[in-house]
């Protein structure tokens, strides 16, 4: 049970809207009664980009990706590579409701990365991604002997928190900030200005941690690169003690 002196912490949810809501439903399955607060801090916006070559497989880091890739129409009347190599659950997901065989690495991208080096005889790869992916995935690939084209389908505008997002940050209660990606957290810490409420930031990953700027009260990586593993952080937090001392 969550302690009644964390109720009034407030979880700022900064993902692009329907991610975020689809987590917040999540959060309030999990812990119930949450005030959870959305206001995303990157707004997609998509690109035209060449034509994709012929190539056995596709790589998507993200659900936008795979929505981007379909509105810039990379194949065009050509034809589109069956397999999907997809970073996580939900973009696996949102690459086989647009008809690709999904296959999911549930982790991060050294993990999409091992997937795919691991597989022998690939063709030549599609990476479907935003203007500020950085070339660590393709590098690793590249290293490994693959070939791949890179298909730029949309970038991500920073965008100001919301006046409620703002008002949670002004107070001294409390703000639980799950951190999905190091452009997010960087983009919510440009954002926050000097916030007087205490930080509980939840970081996906040891790079999505390095991106934070704001010194928060307590900073929890989580232990896998999922969805669920960042809930896990939520719940500790939600149970943290008032009273207790920020880490070092």
């Amino acid at each position: 049970m969550i302690p009644q002196s964390r109720a009034l912490a407030t979880v700022l949810l900064t993902r692009p809207l329907a991610q975020s809501q689809r987590f917040a439903a999540d959060i309030a399955n999990r812990f119930g009664a949450v005030n959870c607060i959305i206001s995303p801090v990157l707004e997609p916006v998509f690109l035209n980009a060449p034509p994709a070559p012929a190539a056995s497989a596709v790589i998507f880091t993200s659900q936008i990706g795979v929505q981007a890739a379909m509105r810039a129409g990379l194949w065009g009347q050509g034809a589109r590579p069956d397999l999907a190599y997809c970073v996580g659950t939900q973009t696996a997901k949102a690459a086989a409701d647009q008809g690709f065989s999904a296959i999911d690495a549930m982790g991060d991208w050294r993990d999409l990365a091992a997937m795919i080096t691991a597989q022998s005889g690939l063709g030549d790869l599609v990476f479907a991604c935003a203007a500020e992916a950085p070339p660590h995935l393709e590098s690793a690939l590249i290293s490994a002997g693959h070939k791949v084209h890179r298909r730029e389908v949309y970038r991500q505008n920073p965008r100001p928190l919301t006046a409620q997002a703002q008002a949670a940050l002004a107070q001294t209660n409390p703000v639980i900030v799950p951190l999905f990606s190091p452009r997010s957290a960087a983009a919510f810490c440009a954002a926050t200005g000097t916030p007087t409420a205490p930080l509980l930031v939840a970081a996906l990953s040891q790079n999505v941690a390095g991106a934070v700027t704001q010194p928060p009260l307590k900073l929890d990586i989580a232990r896998k690169p999922n969805a669920t593993a960042m809930l896990d952080c939520i719940g500790e937090f939600l149970q943290f003690g008032a009273g207790d001392a920020p880490l070092s």
